[in-house]
């Protein structure tokens, strides 16, 4: 099923964000047409999450298809291997409870997003515009498929001395290189994940260290209150921004790790 649509009419209504559009500028003689709105493309996510009593809920919703809530749904394609205690299992069958082995040891996934990747749907504000294919020669093991929310482990020696600690986070599209890291369109839709720990933390994927989902220190300031509200009714499992706690290592891009190094 196509995961994008049309905002609808009703509660999401306050959602439909229209487009300015130039002044008219026809003669007072012509009648005047209204003009079309544009209004922001909508995404379906599916969210299932650990409540603290131990029991699972499922939940379908509809938000808007940019950044702040794709990266929840986005990092890693249907069929990515995720290391539990109980050996290698495919991200889809994972269930909320399933413990898996991360840089903190095993802890346990208390929430996973997902939505579909649809090629020539993603919308003007969308960050799901392609996906990155990390080719196994260059890790070994089977090729691994991310979207624009996975962020993998960059270290280098001279990051201690320049910033305090040996390793960032990075976005994998910011190396592509059209070899080791290819950025591709797939033919038809993909079905995307992304998944929580109790604390924010690295699992290794293929030879890839990764991060677990965080929204970001700064999320709630780039939010409205009826999108904070919208975006937390995503996590039934938490009741505040702050309950995402800290993010483990700082995050940042290729281009400005390269210019520190540079430097």
């Amino acid at each position: 099923m196509n995961s994008l649509h049309r905002a609808p009419s009703g509660s999401n209504a306050a959602l439909t964000l229209p487009v300015q559009s130039p002044r008219d500028y026809r003669p007072a003689s012509e009648p005047h047409k209204p003009q079309p709105s544009n209004p922001t493309l909508m995404r379906r996510y599916e969210t299932v999450a650990l409540l603290p009593d131990l029991s699972e809920t499922f939940n379908q919703h509809v938000a808007p298809a940019m950044p702040v809530f794709e990266e929840c749904a986005t990092a890693f394609a249907r069929g990515t291997l995720i290391p539990t205690v109980r050996g290698e299992v495919a991200i889809e069958d994972l269930i909320p409870g399933d413990y898996i082995q991360t840089a903190n040891g095993s802890e346990p996934v208390t929430w996973i997003g997902s939505t579909t990747y649809v090629p020539g749907h993603s919308g003007d504000r969308s960050s799901l515009n392609h996906l990155t294919r990390i080719t196994a020669q260059r890790y070994g093991g089977m090729d691994i498929l991310v979207g624009p929310a996975a962020r993998m482990v960059i270290r280098h020696p001279r990051l201690n001395m320049l910033l305090g600690q040996e390793a960032v986070l990075a976005p994998v599209a910011d190396y592509a290189d059209g070899e080791r890291f290819l950025e591709i369109t797939p033919g038809g839709p993909v079905q995307m994940f992304h998944l929580m720990t109790p604390n924010h933390t690295v699992l290794t994927i293929g030879g890839v260290e990764f991060e677990t989902y965080h929204p970001g220190k700064a999320a709630g300031q780039t939010m409205s209150a009826k999108m904070r509200s919208l975006f937390l009714s995503m996590f039934p499992n938490i009741s505040d921004l702050d309950d995402f706690g800290q993010v483990s290592m700082t995050r940042t891009s290729r281009q400005v790790i390269e210019g520190l190094l540079d430097s």
